[in-house]
């Protein structure tokens, strides 16, 4: 398998969407905090945990931009905010 070149643009993009879908993620996580127990609790910890770690990491080594990561990570989370909505709105229609 023949790996893609990417320009240095290019990777600082993609890194950038994958922050701030780290941050979707985190949020979303957020969420349903305290609604696991024992095992499960203990991994979702962790997976918080990691997720953080390696935004943190990324975000020292490329030095991205707040402002960039701010305006994908709004914009992400308003998509899922609507989609979440239609999700709710067609459960409640079904029952």
């Amino acid at each position: 398998m023949k790996l893609i070149e990417m320009s240095d643009a290019e990777n600082t993009v993609e890194l950038a969407v994958t922050i701030a879908l780290f941050r979707c993620f985190h949020e979303q996580l957020h969420n349903l905090k305290g609604s696991h127990s024992k095992l499960v609790k203990y991994k979702f910890n962790k997976l918080c945990k990691v997720a953080r770690q390696y935004e943190d990491e990324i975000i020292k080594v490329n030095k991205q931009s707040d402002e960039d990561l701010d305006l994908l990570y709004d914009g992400l989370m308003d998509v899922i905010v609507d989609i979440k909505k239609e999700l709710l709105k067609s459960y409640e229609e079904q029952r």
